[in-house]
């Protein structure tokens, strides 16, 4: 049924309801898949906004299993831009440790994403059954190691951890095609382990 504009907002609203688009506001960065936020409610299309950082989210996964992307800061062509703030979270209990390139909950960057530095906030020391080693990159626009090389995972104790770009001209990356943060397993899988990614960066022109 197609929707007409008018001045019954409840008509508008039933017709969210009956597509399950809902608005939810919270802290933090909202998580996906079948266990993540709102999963069985939060249809398609519906929003979370992040009173933390002001970030808006959209589900573009489905009810069962929530996939949310959040709003990029606008590239600046002249005056005052925006800096943007982009976290993932890698966690064995969600993503598993097979040897392999996992995508876990977080933003999709955009391109042109001038990244300026950030850091690896490890929570939960990772584990291996063997000398398993780990990097950090995107899933297009750079590499998967762009980020952080392969280390190994003894390294990989709680604390925090650092990343490639420092802040300075020579360490900056600019990603050449939209890409979200991945951790990439190498040599032995992994058997316990969580760590946030935290990037701060611009959109370049």
């Amino acid at each position: 049924m197609a929707y007409k504009f008018g001045k019954n907002i409840w008509s508008a609203l039933k017709q969210q309801a009956n597509n399950d688009v809902w608005p939810i506001v919270d802290s933090g960065a909202p998580t996906n898949g079948t266990s993540g936020t709102g999963a069985g409610f939060a249809g398609i299309g519906s929003t979370y906004t992040d009173v933390v950082t002001g970030i808006i989210y959209v589900n573009i996964g489905t009810k069962a299993s929530p996939t949310w992307k959040g709003n990029a800061p606008i590239a600046a062509t002249i005056g005052l831009g925006n800096v943007g703030i982009a976290k993932a979270t890698y966690d064995f209990a969600v993503d598993g440790g097979a040897v392999s390139t996992i995508t876990p909950a977080g933003p999709t960057l955009p391109t042109k994403s001038i990244i300026l530095g950030g850091t690896i906030d490890i929570t939960t020391t990772l584990t291996s059954g063997g000398a398993a080693t780990i990097s950090v990159g995107t899933s297009a626009g750079s590499s998967s190691a762009s980020l952080k090389a392969l280390t190994a995972v003894a390294s990989w104790t709680a604390g925090q951890m650092a990343i490639v770009p420092i802040f300075t001209a020579a360490t900056f990356l600019k990603l050449t095609a939209a890409g979200a943060i991945t951790t990439s397993i190498a040599v032995a899988a992994l058997t316990a382990g969580k760590f946030d990614v935290n990037l701060v960066y611009v959109v370049g022109n």
